[in-house]
Parts: structure tokens; C-alpha cells; sequence
């Protein structure tokens, strides 16, 4: 039982590493305090860009940038503009502070017809303001951490344009029931819908066209895969090694090194065929003959015009 339950363990600690490594959803890479985002033409910076990729899923929660940073004339803070958000960095007792704005609570008005729907029961959540949440709105909220990234519901069911549509402190869910399941309920565009509104100064949508040496910059990222993360002595294991650039793209043609750490602490270092058209390179070696239990550590070193990166895997003996 003491074996099984160790084993289990193992396996999840696997999973985890390799859920890690990947980032599914995630569109950005930070390769440095910047990067610069070519489908809209802007950068995002610092702090901003920390707060934008503290997310599983940037796009879904905040859309690409359709404006750089800039300093809002009226609160006298830097702010920049998302598709679905606006950052606000805000001096706090701990230091200047990312916080999203309650862009639903500042572009609600209350003078949409009420969707004729029961807002009570099984399927619905009465929040301590009095407003429920319901059916399918429910569960992308809590699916989606709602409590931290949309905040409280300012507004009961409506309908707007013939969709269903519910107003948070931060966000709006629209209902569309055309789209294929599970993608049906969507976040608004409330940081373009908020600054045509508001600020509408065509100037700062106007892509950054002084991009400076940074962007040429491929930035790569390395990743390190076995493909039996439990494997036996003697085997043959696949080590792939997956180079992208900042934005996740494919880097041809990189340079690739593997050193393989065993657990008395000797390695043993490998030359190997640069990177095919989908960023791999890929290893196929022999396990030496090592006792259950012993992890083989995995570094990949890659250099590719100029540029140098590396990442780092493992794999473990078991049996």
C-alpha cells in the first residue's frame, strides 16, 4: 500500500512538472522586463507585464494591448489598455501596485430590459450584495477564479441586443449560444469599449512603430522533455528539447548541447542535430544501469544567432 501510495505521488509530481513546463494557454513569454506584441503593435512593460502573465490565459482574461503605458491626465497614474481590461499602477503601503479597474461598475447603466429567467435555485449563487449568478455565468466564474479577476455581479441577467449579458465589477459575460460548447459564454471587449468611450485619442491605439533593437531580439525559450518520465535501467529513453522564441513561435536551426547529470554527480555532455522547422532536437540514449529510485538530471544549452538560453528536465528510475 505504502509502495502504491508513493507511487501515485511520484506520477502526480510528474504531471505537475511537466504542466509547468508547458503553460498551455499562456501566448507570452518574458524574456526580459518587456516585450512587444506584433498583432496589436504595442509593448507591455515592468509590472504591467508581470501582472499580464500571472495568468493562466492572458488572452481570455485581458486581450492583447491596445495601447502602450501611458499616464491617465485625470488620476495622474500610469495606465495601460487591454482589449478586456485596464491596469492601473497604484501607490500602496506596499509599493506601486497593478490593479484592475472596475471597468463593469464604471460602464454599467441600469436600463437594460431583465432576462424573464429565475435567478434562484440549484444552479444559481446569491452574492452578499443581493445579485445572483447563475447556469452557465456561474460556472466560467468559478471556473475562472471570478472572485479575483471579474469581482462581484453589478447587474442581475439582461438582455442587450438580443444576447444575454451579465455585468461584473470587473468584466461582462456575454452568452453565445451559437459557439461550439464550452466556449459559449465570453468576456466583452470592455478596455476598447471603455476607451473609445472615454478617452477616445486615436493617438495611443497607433501602433509602436520605434521598436527598437529589443524586439529583433528572438529571446528563446528552452524546454526539456523525457518522454518516459519512469523508466527502467537499460532502457532506451527520447530526450526532446523544444526551442521557441518569445512569442512561442518555432526556432529553426538552433544549436543544441545535452548534458546528462546522473546521481554520483558525473555527466556526460552530448552535440546534438540542430532544431528541425518545429523547434525539436531530439536524443535517443541508453539508461545506464542505475538503481530504482535515482533521478537522471537533463540541461539543454542552445544558441541560436548569437543568443544563448538553456532549460532543464529530469527523469527517474523505477525499477
Amino acid at each position: 500500500m505504502r509502495k502504491t501510495r508513493r507511487f501515485i505521488l511520484i506520477v502526480i509530481s510528474v504531471l505537475l512538472l511537466l504542466g509547468t513546463s508547458t503553460l498551455p494557454g499562456s501566448v507570452l513569454a518574458q524574456g526580459s522586463d518587456s516585450i512587444y506584441v506584433p498583432e496589436t503593435g504595442h509593448w507591455i512593460r515592468g509590472q504591467f507585464l508581470q501582472e499580464y502573465n500571472s495568468v493562466s490565459d492572458p488572452l481570455l482574461y485581458f486581450g492583447y494591448p491596445i495601447t502602450d503605458e501611458f499616464q491617465d491626465p485625470l488620476t495622474q497614474h500610469e495606465v495601460q489598455y487591454f482589449q478586456k481590461a485596464r491596469f492601473d499602477l497604484v501607490d500602496t503601503n506596499a509599493g506601486p501596485t497593478v490593479q484592475l479597474a472596475s471597468l463593469g461598475s464604471l460602464l454599467y447603466e441600469d436600463n437594460a430590459q431583465l432576462a424573464d429567467i429565475a435567478d434562484d435555485g440549484p444552479t444559481c449563487r446569491r452574492f452578499s450584495n443581493g445579485i445572483s449568478v447563475c447556469y452557465a455565468f456561474l460556472q466560467f466564474y468559478d471556473a475562472y477564479e471570478g472572485s479575483v479577476y471579474f469581482g462581484q455581479p453589478v447587474s442581475r441577467l439582461e438582455v442587450i441586443d438580443g444576447r444575454y449579458i451579465q455585468y461584473f465589477e470587473n468584466a461582462r459575460m456575454e452568452w453565445w449560444p451559437e459557439r461550439a460548447a464550452g466556449e459559449r459564454v465570453v468576456l466583452t471587449d470592455l478596455g476598447k469599449v471603455y476607451f473609445d468611450k472615454v478617452v477616445g485619442n486615436p493617438e495611443l491605439l497607433k501602433p509602436n512603430l520605434a521598436v527598437n533593437a529589443q524586439s529583433k531580439l528572438l529571446n528563446p525559450v528552452v524546454r526539456v522533455f523525457a518522454q518516459k518520465a519512469l523508466i527502467g535501467a537499460g532502457e532506451q529513453q527520447t530526450i526532446d528539447i523544444v526551442v521557441q522564441n518569445q512569442y512561442l513561435q518555432a526556432l529553426q536551426s538552433a544549436q543544441v548541447g545535452l548534458t546528462v547529470t546522473l546521481p554520483d554527480g558525473s555527466s556526460q555532455f552530448y552535440r546534438l542535430d540542430e532544431t528541425n522547422e518545429y523547434g525539436v532536437s531530439q536524443a535517443i540514449l541508453t539508461v545506464p544501469n542505475l538503481s530504482a529510485q535515482s533521478i537522471v538530471q537533463l540541461k539543454a544549452d542552445v544558441t541560436i544567432n548569437g543568443e544563448e538560453a538553456s532549460g532543464n528536465g529530469w527523469f527517474r528510475i523505477w525499477w
